[in-house]
């Protein structure tokens, strides 16, 4: 008698907002036989994603506004997942989900947030116990930084699955690039949400600042959505092209000469990830999470002080200056290649392969335990 085959692996993913590194990711993690179901609002805040076309490899269940009460119980409920993957553990309505699922369902959080050593998160931890502990397995964390803060919550050693963000490789990802290319584009590139966090207005004044000492200054381009799109309001030189579609954006960064990331605040920065596997130098803020993945000081950019419009200005100026020079415009090409080498460090692929065995081994270790 031929044996039944074997039932897919189910994973539901309960999202605050879907982007496109999210949807390489996924269609890996389905190519690789797992079925997915996909929960997440319409629209995420200074974004403008075309149609993605995650319905052509998971099951989509999209929420405008507020779910109603126990919808998104009912629709995990019926898909019947083996592990869920939820963003935003304070969302009641993904809670109930998660707790709504039988035993023997590895519940995974997702987050990215670093710990800032504020009164929330310090209440976080007071109620962890209960609001986090009493309903997850494992989490799944983009770097040391939000490690360190899940750490913090009570999740021990072994239960933390390392490395959940990634750029989309195939799409961002680029071949040499010599520095003669590089320094020919004479621009920079900030892709970001135009927003205080994202810190819009200090590179809306460090650009002036670079562009009025400079006798010969680059052009600087600007994609993203927000409402510190004035700031740049009448700036010579800065073009700004809102919204770019992920493969928009791609062939962009192979036009630019650098990539401005100046955040005061960022979990991470898929963006940075992307700009790095495209070949570009990268200047950023230490308080870009993914900045110790990407960013060697002074072999590929630098790494500056969030808010100091003036050391943004200061290394806009190094990196502008090195185009000047032959001995710079090798050191361009240089910058390029360590770049593309610390992009290749992780990919979508990699990120799928990864999530299917931590998702194997743990259900194995869960399912071997009592049921509680």
């Amino acid at each position: 008698m031929t044996p039944a085959p074997a039932r897919s692996l189910r994973v539901a993913v309960l999202a605050s907002g879907w982007a496109g590194f999210n949807d390489a990711a996924c269609r890996e993690l389905a190519a690789r036989g797992v079925e997915l179901l996909v929960v997440t609002p319409t629209t995420a805040p200074d974004t403008n994603y075309a149609d993605l076309g995650f319905g052509e490899y998971a099951q989509v269940h999209l929420w405008h506004g507020a779910p109603a009460d126990g919808e998104i119980t009912e629709v995990v409920r019926a898909f019947a997942p083996d592990a869920v993957l939820m963003h935003s553990w304070h969302f009641r309505p993904y809670r109930a989900a998660v707790k709504a699922l039988p035993a023997g369902t590895l519940r995974v959080c997702w987050m990215d947030n670093v710990w800032r050593n504020v009164a929330k998160q310090w209440a976080g931890r007071v109620v962890a116990p209960w609001w986090v502990q009493s309903i997850f397995d494992c989490v799944m964390v983009p770097s040391d930084r939000t490690e360190f803060f899940a750490r913090r919550l009570g999740f021990g050693e072994d239960q933390v699955i390392r490395g959940s963000l990634t750029a989309d490789t195939s799409m961002f990802g680029s071949g040499p690039r010599t520095g003669e290319e590089i320094a020919g584009h004479r621009t920079f590139l900030a892709c970001q949400r135009l927003v205080h966090h994202k810190g819009a207005d200090v590179l809306a004044e460090a650009y002036r600042r670079y562009r009025a000492a400079s006798a010969d200054p680059w052009d600087l381009a600007v994609a993203g959505l927000g409402p510190l799109a004035s700031d740049f309001a009448g700036l010579e030189g800065v073009h700004m092209l809102g919204f770019q579609q992920p493969a928009e954006l791609a062939e962009l960064m192979r036009s630019v000469s650098a990539f401005v990331l100046p955040s005061r605040i960022d979990p991470y920065g898929v963006a940075l990830h992307e700009a790095a596997v495209s070949g570009l130098p990268l200047i950023t803020t230490y308080q870009v999470g993914a900045a110790p993945f990407f960013v060697q000081d002074g072999q590929n950019g630098w790494t500056v002080a969030s808010g100091d419009a003036g050391a943004l200005a200061a290394s806009m100026t190094h990196m502008a200056a090195l185009a000047d020079t032959t001995e710079g415009v090798a050191r361009l090409g240089e910058m390029s290649d360590l770049s593309r080498a610390l992009g290749s460090r992780t990919s979508s692929a990699g990120w799928a392969r990864n999530l299917h065995e931590q998702i194997g081994w743990r259900l194995e270790e869960l399912r071997a335990q009592p049921t509680r």
